[in-house]
């Protein structure tokens, strides 16, 4: 818990404040007194120096003025600043106190795990979120627990994220957004190979780094892999589980309204292709109205179409995103790697020809890349030749979803496998007939009997 104290007046009490916190190395504490000069008579003037001089941050400077002295340090870490607030808890950036290297660290909301249940499933996700090593994802360095409080400690990204950056400069041109989307694409698909769906990619979900010497591109990076599942671990009903899983609905696959549980990896595609439209637009499909308003619409209506919005789109790249914005998840392109192999190098690489006034976009074939999906790897993913033979139809996938029981941790399936029931498996069974191995194992029965029996008769004769 964080100590409170009385206020810090004056220049000697701010320092005696510095000292507690454990900010400084004691070499730093001992030139505190000829950096602050007596001149900087009250505790506020105090700070503005050791602020200007980079001694402290802004937000340290302003937790210590307002008495509180503890709450800087976190394992190897110390605090420097909030740089985020959402409803599964708050986000600092710190930074690791003897190899000086900065990190993000979320410090989750005691209501997410309040629970065993919930503190089962948020190491479960942390672990599998460890296992991610990709260049468009953030890096999850560690994850632990302070008093009742868990917390995950994650590469730190110098830059804005995709939502401030559309809102603060409007729609991009249409093969900066398309190269981004690459970007998220190949992330995506890195995490699916592995087993893992992110369940709420949304423009506040990416991070854009800022180019650098090492890295003169912009470089997009997927975060908080497993924190939706967390957050949801325990919700069950439709109007808890949209909330609570994409903070907004303006971004939730209409399947996963259902089940978040059951949606797998086409859920954030779906989730990709509003991105995709809010990239291009500056809003995303169905914006406006309540968030039940939103889900409905999600799963009943068609939004404005992108090529209306955007006339100097090419038609490939609004195929793109319509084919993502498929309501049933069978008719959107099958994989991230799908994705990633259409977009890349679209700009670059585009035909362009004069024909009446109109210009026309042809793409290259498609050639399958390092991230195709050719052996059917994983469960439920289906490969692009595959989708054409697909039949579910999309009516009967949510009436299996409506009527399936989520309350019974036995009928949750796997991220890449849809439900499987009670009456589905017994009906499996009598369509295979009686197992050989039953058969073998009654007989086997039968004659242990017999011979049992057959020793008893011979003792009693004797």
């Amino acid at each position: 818990m964080n100590q409170l104290r009385q206020n810090p007046t004056d220049r000697h009490e701010l320092l005696i404040a510095v000292a507690e916190s454990d900010l400084l190395s004691d070499h730093q504490l001992a030139k505190l007194n000829e950096l602050v000069p007596e001149a900087a008579g009250s505790a506020p003037e105090a700070a503005d120096v050791l602020v200007g001089a980079q001694i402290l941050t802004r937000f340290q400077a302003d937790r210590l003025l307002a008495g509180r002295t503890d709450g800087f340090i976190l394992g190897p870490h110390a605090i420097q600043e909030q740089i985020g607030k959402g409803s599964v808890g708050r986000v600092y950036r710190a930074t690791h106190r003897s190899m000086h290297r900065n990190v993000a660290i979320k410090v989750f909301s005691a209501d997410i795990t309040r629970t065993a249940a919930t503190r089962q499933a948020f190491h479960r996700e942390v672990r599998a979120a460890a296992r991610l090593n990709h260049p468009n994802i953030v890096t999850a360095f560690d994850a632990n627990e302070i008093g009742d409080r868990f917390y995950l400690v994650m590469e730190f990204v110098d830059g804005p994220t995709v939502d401030e950056m559309v809102r603060k400069r409007g729609p991009l041109p249409w093969p900066e957004a398309c190269e981004l989307v690459r970007q998220i694409a190949v992330g995506l698909q890195h995490a699916h190979e592995r087993g893992m769906v992110h369940r709420d990619i949304k423009p506040a979900n990416l991070l854009v780094a800022k180019a650098s010497p090492s890295m003169p591109g912009c470089v997009v990076k997927i975060a908080d892999f497993g924190i939706a599942r967390i957050a949801t671990s325990e919700a069950r009903t439709t109007a808890t589980v949209v909330a609570g899983l994409t903070g907004t609905p303006d971004y939730v696959a209409p399947e996963q309204a259902y089940n978040p549980h059951a949606a797998d990896h086409r859920a954030d595609l779906y989730s990709l292709g509003c991105v995709f439209y809010f990239l291009l637009c500056g809003k995303p499909p169905f914006p406006g109205g309540t968030t039940a308003d939103k889900v409905r619409r999600h799963q009943l209506e068609q939004p404005t179409p992108i090529e209306k919005l955007r006339a100097d789109l090419p038609p490939p790249v609004a195929e793109i995103v319509n084919r993502l914005l498929a309501k049933d998840p069978n008719q959107r392109i099958a994989t991230a790697a799908g994705v990633a192999a259409r977009l890349d190098g679209l700009a670059a690489s585009a035909v362009v020809r004069e024909d009446g006034g109109q210009v026309n976009f042809e793409l290259p074939p498609v050639q399958p890349g390092p991230y195709s999906f050719t052996s059917g790897y994983l469960t439920g993913m289906h490969s692009v030749a595959d989708q054409a033979t697909e039949t579910t139809p999309w009516s009967q996938l949510t009436d299996e979803m409506q009527t399936e029981d989520a309350t019974d941790p036995a009928q949750e399936a796997t991220p890449f496998q849809a439900p499987v029931s009670s009456k589905s498996v017994r009906a499996a069974r009598r369509r295979r007939g009686t197992s050989p191995l039953i058969v073998l194992s009654v007989c086997g029965a039968i004659v242990g009997a017999c011979i049992l029996a057959l020793g008893y008769f011979i003792r009693m004769m004797g």
